[in-house]
C-alpha cells in the first residue's frame, strides 16, 4: 500500500436514537449558514440605501428578510429538476436504454451544475412574484452561494462522495472502514476531487471579496514615510447588482471545469467529460451574456437614432416642398390680382421726384411771414406744381409748395422765404 492519506471514521452517527449520516448534518449546517449570512448582508444593504418617501419596502428597493425564506424555497424545485436532468445527461447511455429510471428517485443521483442554474431561475421567478428587487437579491446571494458550494464540496469528504481518479500520489485519500461510502472502491487511493473543487470555490469567494479592496489601496507619504490609505470606493460593473451574481457563477463554472479533469467520468469529446461540456456554455453565458445584451441594446439605440434622423430629414424636405408650393401659389395669385398703389406711397413717390424738394427742406423752420414762424416736424409736401402743368417747362414748374393749413408758401430761385402768396390748397 502506497503512502496515502487514510480516512478511518464511520460515515454515520446516532442523533436521538436515529442513525444520521455526518455529511447530511454538515450540509444542513451549511444551508443554515448560507441563509444566515444572506440575511445579514441584506440587513447591511438596507442600511446603506436611503428609504424612498411614500413607498413601501418592496417598491423602495428594500430587501425584506421574510422574502429570503420564500425565495430559498423557490429555488428547491428548480434545483431538483435541474440536478436530475444534469445527472441524466452525464449518464445518457444508460438512461437512453432505461427511460423509466429517469423519474425514479431511488436510482442514481443529482448533478450540481444544472441544479445551480435552474435553481437560480426559479428563485428569480419567485422574487419577481413577490415584487422584490431581483438585482439586489442576486448581489446579496453571490457570496453566500459561493460559500455554500465550497463548504458543501468539503462536506462530501464525510460521505466518501466525489472521489476522483485513482492515484498513488502522497496526497491521495482512501477510506478504511467499510462504510457505506458513496464512491466506488473507496479503499483505493484516489485524487480528492471534492477537496480540490471546494478549495478552488472558496478561493474564488476570497478573491471576489478581496480584489476590490486591494485595488483601493494607496501608499501616501507622511513625514518621509509611506502610509497606506484607501482611495474612494468604486463600484465595479462586474461586481454590482445582478451582474455580480453572474460573475460569481461564471467563475464557479471555470474552477469546476478545471477540477473536472481529476474526476473519474468518461471522456466524451477529446479530454473533456460530459459535465465539462455543460459547464462551458454556463460560463460563457454568465460572463459574456451581459456584454452581449449591452451591445445589442446599444445597437438598437443607434438604429433608433438613425431612423429618427432619417424621419427628420424627410420632414424637412416635405416642409421645403410645401413652402415652395405656397410661394408659387402666392405668386400666381399676385399676378392675377393687380395691386393698387397706396395713396401714401404715391405721395412719397411724387415728393421724391420733385426737383426742388431739397429747397423746401432747406427753408423749413424759418419765418414764413411777418410775426409768424414754423416749428416742429416738417409737414408733408404737397404735390409738386410740375404735376399740374402737363410737363411744360415754365418758371412756375420750379416752385414747391408746403402745406400749412390753407396757406401755401411758394419758393423759387431768387425769391426770399418771406414772399407770401395766397393760393388755394393743392396748387399754385
Amino acid at each position: 500500500m502506497f503512502a496515502v492519506i487514510r480516512l478511518d471514521f464511520d460515515p454515520s452517527t446516532s442523533v436521538f436514537g436515529l442513525s444520521v449520516r455526518l455529511e447530511t448534518l454538515v450540509l444542513a449546517g451549511v444551508i443554515f449558514l448560507v441563509l444566515l449570512l444572506a440575511a445579514l448582508i441584506a440587513g447591511r444593504s438596507n442600511a446603506a440605501v436611503a428609504p424612498v418617501e411614500g413607498a413601501d419596502d418592496a417598491a423602495g428597493s428594500r430587501l425584506r428578510r421574510d422574502d429570503l425564506i420564500l425565495i430559498a424555497f423557490g429555488a428547491v424545485p428548480g434545483a431538483v429538476v435541474g440536478g436530475r436532468l444534469g445527472y441524466v445527461l452525464l449518464h445518457l447511455d444508460y438512461y437512453s436504454a432505461n427511460q423509466r429510471a429517469i423519474t425514479d428517485p431511488g436510482q442514481g443521483g443529482l448533478g450540481l451544475t444544472l441544479a445551480v442554474v435552474l435553481g437560480t431561475l426559479t428563485a428569480v421567478a419567485v422574487a419577481r412574484l413577490l415584487a422584490a428587487p431581483v438585482g439586489r437579491w442576486l448581489s446579496v446571494a453571490s457570496i453566500p452561494v459561493l460559500l455554500g458550494l465550497g463548504l458543501g464540496k468539503l462536506a462530501m469528504v464525510l460521505g466518501g462522495a466525489g472521489q476522483g481518479g485513482y492515484s498513488d500520489a502522497s496526497w491521495a485519500t482512501a477510506y478504511v472502514q467499510p462504510g457505506p461510502w458513496e464512491s466506488l472502491n473507496p479503499s483505493y487511493p484516489a485524487v480528492p476531487s471534492q477537496v480540490i473543487e471546494g478549495a478552488l470555490v472558496l478561493t474564488v469567494a476570497v478573491v471576489v471579496l478581496a480584489v476590490p479592496f486591494l485595488l483601493r489601496l494607496r501608499i501616501r507619504r507622511w513625514r518621509r514615510l509611506g502610509r497606506p490609505g484607501l482611495a474612494p470606493r468604486r463600484d465595479w460593473a462586474v461586481l454590482t447588482g445582478g451582474r455580480r451574481y453572474l460573475t460569481v457563477l461564471g467563475l464557479w463554472a471555470i474552477v469546476r471545469f478545471a477540477a473536472a479533469f481529476t474526476w473519474r467520468d468518461a471522456r466524451v469529446l477529446g479530454p473533456f467529460g460530459a459535465e465539462q461540456l455543460v459547464l462551458v456554455p454556463v460560463a460563457v453565458v454568465a460572463l459574456c451574456g451581459p456584454l452581449a445584451v449591452a451591445a445589442i441594446r446599444g445597437a438598437r439605440r443607434a438604429l433608433v437614432g438613425r431612423r429618427a434622423v432619417r424621419r427628420a430629414a424627410r420632414g424637412e424636405k416635405a416642409a421645403e416642398a410645401r413652402g415652395e408650393k405656397a410661394a408659387e401659389a402666392r405668386g400666381e395669385k399676385a399676378a392675377e390680382t393687380p395691386a393698387a398703389e397706396p395713396v401714401a406711397a404715391a405721395a412719397a413717390t411724387a415728393r421724391a421726384s420733385c426737383p426742388i424738394a431739397p429747397l423746401v427742406a432747406r427753408y423749413h423752420g424759418r419765418a414764413v411771414g411777418p410775426g409768424r414762424s414754423r416749428a416742429g416736424p416738417p409737414p408733408p409736401f404737397g404735390v409738386c406744381s410740375t404735376g399740374f402743368l402737363d410737363g411744360r417747362k415754365t418758371a412756375a414748374s420750379r416752385l414747391a409748395q408746403a402745406s400749412i393749413g390753407r396757406d401755401h408758401v411758394a419758393v423759387a430761385p431768387g425769391i426770399g422765404p418771406r414772399a407770401r402768396v395766397r393760393a388755394a390748397p393743392g396748387g399754385v
